[in-house]
């Protein structure tokens, strides 16, 4: 359940409320095979709570996997993340205010062994290293990536800082490392 009147939602190809999430996760799937087949595996959860338990903060191990299609050559990526929830109690109901990950690795696995897609490594390294295929890909069908997800660079204290202030009852931003929104506000 998120809490749709301010939610914020912070992937690789999408940042916005809720309702903007959804809308472009529709668009997307309504493209087809032009955008990405994706599937989501949990490898397991952790829950913290504040002291007074009204906050929480979600996090899960998770391999996300993304079918891109490139000059008619089914691809895989195998992003190992971490999804992070942001839950406050209102009234008697959790919901969930700000969602984001972190990548730790990710590869390209070829669907028909036969048949591989060569990626150009200097067109790669401009990504950061923990999705850099992904982003690499996102961007080839014209989603630009978000690029401060990465769980090797600076954003992983940023973000670790920001829960401590979540479970403290402080305010946080969306961003990691910058303002997606500045109008956002928990």
């Amino acid at each position: 359940y998120f809490i749709v009147d301010d939610a914020y939602i912070a992937t690789s190809w999408k940042q916005g409320n809720i309702d903007e999430f959804i809308e472009a996760s529709k668009a997307g799937f309504e493209k087809g095979s032009r955008f990405m087949y994706i599937l989501h595996r949990i490898i397991g959860s952790q829950v913290d709570m504040s002291p007074d338990l009204t906050r929480a903060v979600c996090k899960m191990k998770i391999t996300i996997t993304c079918r891109f299609t490139f000059d008619d050559i089914e691809m895989d990526n195998d992003a190992d993340c971490r999804f992070f929830f942001f839950l406050e109690k209102r009234g008697q109901r959790w919901g969930v205010v700000f969602y984001t990950l972190l990548f730790d690795k990710d590869k390209f696995t070829p669907v028909n062994p036969e048949r591989i897609y060569s990626i150009p490594e200097d067109e790669v390294k401009q990504y950061p290293s923990g999705y850099k295929y992904l982003a690499w890909a996102e961007n080839k069908i014209s989603q630009p990536p978000k690029m401060n997800l990465n769980a090797h660079g600076p954003e992983r204290n940023i973000l670790y800082g920001r829960m401590k202030t979540w479970l403290e009852g402080g305010q946080i931003r969306p961003d990691l490392t910058g303002e997606d929104d500045s109008h956002w506000k928990p």
